[in-house]
């Protein structure tokens, strides 16, 4: 398959959730990969336990990969874990790691866990926790609550599991790291003298995502070479997820007023099998083998946004691709982490 097979169905106004862009389900079969094929891979996907986060194991579990989840409740995670392998019942059991990424020790502690359960094997990585607002202001090691969560967080999981990936990679599979970001990027550019932006949601949120992209890409230049690439990627506006718990209401009251906030979003919006759908391709896609650096949304590689303000619409932002900010950013995350020694 193409990297632009997705892109007919994406070309015109979309119809609304549920209309014709695909599922993960529809990317895993037109992959061949529904069956057990993928019994020699280990896949950790945090935020597994609710929204895109399980969609996305549930899909992949029918590959017959070894899934890993992450989340801060193990009951909840257990049962999301059980339906699932409910279904498949002959393919490796769902695995839950416990992981508040509040506390960048639970994330160590998390990270420790899975890497003794999967005996330091590990594929495919994909960071999809993360949170739109919240009534902290601060996480436990001191970081505004976003940019801690959504970032900070991340990236200690990231540099944590490098050596795991690094290993387990092989030249039919190159490991992916996969990063669940969103268009939410293009409200604004993170800043190196303030990256702890507090007083304002939307742009602190704007600025973690753009923080995950270029992460991402600094990541593909360090690593890329070792046959580990690093993809980012945009899943669309998904109301019916745990995302938006902080925020006032449910889904359900907020999408009125949303829609008429955003009218276009009436026809953007995905369900959660289709929001699933790009990262799934990510993990998955035989046409994404050994490329890294590139950023995806509507299940092929986007292009620069032609409406920045309107965040329904796909594309991104020049800025996730400048290199100088990315590695400065990479140097002061270490320090953030303080993790400054290279795997």
């Amino acid at each position: 398959m193409s990297l632009d097979c997705y892109a007919a169905v994406h070309a015109s106004l979309p119809e609304g959730l549920g209309d014709a862009r695909p599922t993960a389900d529809q990317v895993l079969q037109h992959q061949n990969l529904t069956g057990n094929y993928w019994n020699d891979k280990v896949i950790f996907i945090t935020g597994g336990t609710a929204g895109l986060g399980a969609e996305t194991a549930r899909v992949l579990h029918k590959t017959g990969a070894k899934i890993y989840i992450a989340g801060r409740d193990v009951a909840k995670g257990e049962k999301v874990a059980k339906e699932i392998c409910a279904v498949n019942p002959s393919y490796p059991p769902i695995d839950v790691i416990k992981m508040d990424q509040n506390t960048l020790q639970s994330v160590r502690d998390g990270c420790a866990d899975f890497l003794e359960r999967s005996g330091g094997k590990l594929n495919v990585l994909m960071p999809n926790a993360g949170i739109v607002a919240s009534k902290s202001l601060q996480t436990q090691d001191g970081f505004e609550t976003l940019w801690g969560v959504n970032y900070v967080a991340t990236f200690l999981l990231v540099k944590l599991l490098t050596p795991a990936l690094i290993s387990s990679s092989t030249p039919s599979f190159n490991s992916r790291l996969v990063v669940v970001s969103s268009a939410g990027h293009r409200s604004c550019n993170v800043d190196p003298t303030n990256y702890n932006l507090e007083g304002n949601q939307s742009l602190a949120y704007g600025r973690s995502k753009t923080g995950n992209i270029l992460m991402a890409n600094e990541f593909e230049r360090r690593y890329g070479s070792q046959g580990v690439h690093a993809l980012s990627l945009n899943p669309g506006i998904i109301m019916d997820t745990e995302i938006s718990r902080g925020l006032p209401g449910t889904s359900a009251s907020r999408r009125p007023m949303f829609y008429k906030m955003m009218p276009l979003l009436a026809n953007y919006e995905k369900s959660v099998e289709q929001g699933a759908a790009t990262q799934v391709w990510a993990a998955v896609a035989k046409e994404l083998e050994g490329k890294g650096g590139l950023y995806l949304d509507d299940v092929q590689v986007a292009k620069e946004a032609t409406d920045q303000k309107t965040m329904c619409i796909p594309g991104y932002a020049p800025w996730i691709w400048d290199a100088e900010m990315a590695k400065r950013l990479w140097d002061d995350s270490e320090r953030m982490v303080g993790s400054a020694i290279e795997p």
